[in-house]
Parts: C-alpha cells; structure tokens; sequence
C-alpha cells in the first residue's frame, strides 16, 4: 500500500521540482553572464564547459525530500527542527565539490557545486531564513516560477559578489533575506510585497552564485595546476 502511494505521488513531486529547478538553472545561466561582463573570461569558459553538470545538481539538490534541509536562521545558527541545515548541507557539497576536483573526478566535482549554489540560492528566500513554511512560502516561490523571465527589475547583467566561504556565502544571503521580510513584510496586497522581495532576492542570488563560482575557481586552480604538471 506504502509503495503504491509513494507510486502515484512520485510524478506530482517530480512535476514540482523540475518547475522549481527551471528557476535555479536560470540564477546558474546569468550568473554565467555576471561573470562575463565583469571580464572574468577564462572562469566563464571555464564553468561554461562544466554547466550541464552545475546544472543536474542544482536540480538533484531538491529531489527526494533533500530541501526539507534548505533552511537556516543565521542568528539562531540551526535549520529546522529535527533536520540538517542549510549551512550543514552547503558546507558538506562544497566540500565534496572540492575533494572530487582534487581526485580528478571533475563532472563529479561540478555535480557537487550545483548543489552547493541550490543552497546558496535558497537562502536569498526569506522563508529559507526565518523558518517559517506557513508563512506565504509556496505562494512566493510559485510568484517567482511565473514571473522571473519576464521582469526586467529581477535582472543583472553585473556585480558578482565576491566573498571568501561557502559559510560567509550562506550566512549573507540568509541575513539579507531577512532584512528584506521585514522592510516589506507589513504590504498588504500579496503581489506587491512579493515583487518587491523578488526585486531585491534574485539579484542577489544571481550576484552571489557568480561570486561563488569565482570562489571556487580560485580554490581549484591550484589543484588543476598540479594535475597538468
């Protein structure tokens, strides 16, 4: 009976996680351009080359229940309750993504960096942050599936954020989600108050993906060297 159950959800859940994995892939694709534009050329041909594997596990990062863990409140330093956390979960594929460049596993290793930056993304949800599920989350993350193609205010083309760990990439992102629930938490009207914190959420998810690409790159460099010798 278990089995049959978990037979007939699997597609819904599927169906749901490949809607919201389109948005991570997006945040991935344009901070591909960030990098770009800011002139770090070689790094965006770099991950440009490795972009399927980013991607496969950005989405990966989702499946199977794992996003019961994308949650983290800087201040109270745990996610929820009875679960890993966010900064639990991003520190150990980061990790993963650094010790597989090291054995020379490098589809592997870009696999892991996906779902590095999922996590990093996430936090820049303001429900991801204060731990609150009740609290509009699906609702504004169903705002952003519509809407994140087609609002010129939630791009940029510039600006990666450049920051020295995987931990200083999560607790950022997590505190100005933050700051952003409460500057537009009281706005009535739910449309309004979600574009609002979209404005001011995918910009900075896209801003600090990029940086954390370029994190990681200098991380490995050393490592790619000493393989080529």
């Amino acid at each position: 009976m278990l089995n049959t159950v978990f037979t007939i959800a699997n597609p819904i859940k599927k169906t749901i996680i490949n809607t919201h994995c389109k948005v991570h892939i997006f945040i991935n694709y344009k901070a591909l351009n960030v990098l770009k534009n800011d002139k770090y050329l070689t790094e965006y041909n770099f991950f440009t080359s490795y972009i399927d594997s980013i991607n496969e596990g950005a989405v990966w990062a989702d499946q199977d229940f794992k996003s019961t863990n994308h949650f983290y409140n800087p201040y109270k330093k745990k996610g929820m309750y009875g679960r890993n956390s966010a900064m639990d979960l991003g520190i150990d594929y980061y990790s993963k993504a650094i010790q597989y460049w090291i054995k020379g596993e490098f589809n592997k290793s870009l696999f892991y960096l996906g779902a590095a930056l999922h996590i990093i993304q996430d936090m820049t949800v303001p429900q991801h942050a204060n731990i609150r599920l009740l609290d509009d989350h699906r609702q504004y993350e169903n705002f952003i599936k519509d809407t994140y193609e087609y609002i010129k205010e939630f791009d940029v083309s510039t600006g990666a954020y450049l920051l020295d760990t995987i931990e200083d990439y999560i607790r950022f992102n997590s505190r100005v989600a933050l700051k952003i629930y409460r500057k537009f938490k009281d706005i009535e009207d739910d449309k309004t108050r979600f574009y609002r914190i979209s404005r001011c959420g995918l910009p900075l998810a896209i801003r600090t993906t990029a940086g954390a690409l370029l994190m990681f790159y200098n991380m490995i460099l050393p490592s790619k060297n000493m393989n080529m010798n």
